[in-house]
């Protein structure tokens, strides 16, 4: 199952990321020094697509990329 967090950084900007697994989100934080202020339990796509950073170990899921046109 997906998961969200809501962090702040040493200068209190607001982050958004994703991942696959709470674990995942907590290991990012610790490395970069962001604080989790909140975890959504659901977030609406368009807006993990546009604002959220993937920070999972695989790749990001094609549901949660934005879709681009073919180049016929």
């Amino acid at each position: 199952m997906i998961q969200y967090a809501v962090v702040i950084n040493s200068d209190k900007a607001r982050n958004y990321l994703v991942a696959e697994t709470k674990e995942e989100i907590d290991s990012y934080c610790l490395e970069n020094s962001y604080e989790i202020i909140g975890r959504p339990q659901y977030v609406e796509p368009g807006m993990v697509a546009h604002h959220f950073i993937w920070v999972g170990k695989n790749k990001r899921p094609a549901l949660l990329d934005i879709s681009k046109p073919n180049n016929y």
